[in-house]
């Protein structure tokens, strides 16, 4: 007896539809997970991106937008028949909107294991400072001003 499940005839259905519409060159959208975090320091992207190496990634950074975009590229060998292809192909492009608060100019990246890690540090103008206001001529005790509590990051 075959047990019922809805979801996965719906996600084979849209599989199947994918082959169909690419010509059976691509099989799924590719879009890889993003974990995005914030410190003191700036922002921390990571983005899981299995099959792919340091050399197939193009990051760009400009105008407060940053860019990954790859290739997973699908094999198919010679006399082999796929009755099932469920891992995601083809090419991806996430795009992030980054507020002005960050410098885009000394972003960094490192991939290892899969995995890539994008560090987009805080501008000078956005890191504390501690001030010395003078009273009378005499310095007083240094105080911490901040440019902006909370970073808005959204993904165009």
């Amino acid at each position: 007896m075959m047990r019922f499940d809805p979801f996965r005839d719906i996600e084979e259905l849209t599989q199947r539809m994918d082959r169909a519409y690419s010509g059976g060159q691509g099989v799924t959208r590719f879009s890889p997970p993003v974990d995005i975090h914030e410190d003191e320091k700036g922002l921390e992207l990571t983005l899981d991106l299995p099959g792919i190496s340091p050399s197939q990634l193009q990051i760009e950074a400009e105008n407060n937008t940053l860019t990954v975009q790859a290739e997973r590229k699908y094999s198919r060998a010679e006399g082999k028949t796929a009755h099932r292809v469920e891992r995601a192909y083809g090419t991806f492009v996430r795009t992030f909107s980054v507020p002005a608060k960050y410098d885009l100019s000394k972003v960094e990246a490192d991939f290892d294991n899969g995995s890539l890690t994008i560090h987009v540090p805080r501008s000078e103008a956005a890191q504390k400072r501690s001030i010395t206001v003078r009273s009378g001529g005499q310095p007083t005790q240094p105080k911490t001003v901040e440019a902006e509590q909370r970073a808005e990051i959204t993904e165009s």
